[in-house]
């Protein structure tokens, strides 16, 4: 059962990578710009949640939580967005 569902979690990621190709540029900047702002806040979220429920202070899980601010702050500056060749 877990080798199927591996399976199919791999066949969706490839279809949906597969879709995402296809998309326009500016669609591809906006979904990525979602995607790290989602992410950031994942990454946040899971690090105070794990500091809550081992009710101490973890240096991984305050090294998670900085991650997800660094990744928010800079996907709101605009340094995670493609840079053009000139």
């Amino acid at each position: 059962m877990i080798l199927f569902t591996v399976f199919a979690v791999v066949a969706l990621l490839n279809f949906s990578s597969l879709k995402l190709m296809k998309l326009e540029a500016v669609k591809k900047a906006k979904f990525r710009k979602v995607f790290f702002y989602f992410y950031g806040l994942f990454l946040i979220f899971s690090g105070v949640l794990n500091m809550f429920e081992k009710s101490e202070f973890n240096i991984i899980f305050f090294m998670e939580i900085l991650v997800g601010l660094i990744f928010l702050i800079a996907n709101y500056l605009g340094k995670l967005e493609e840079k053009k060749p000139n």
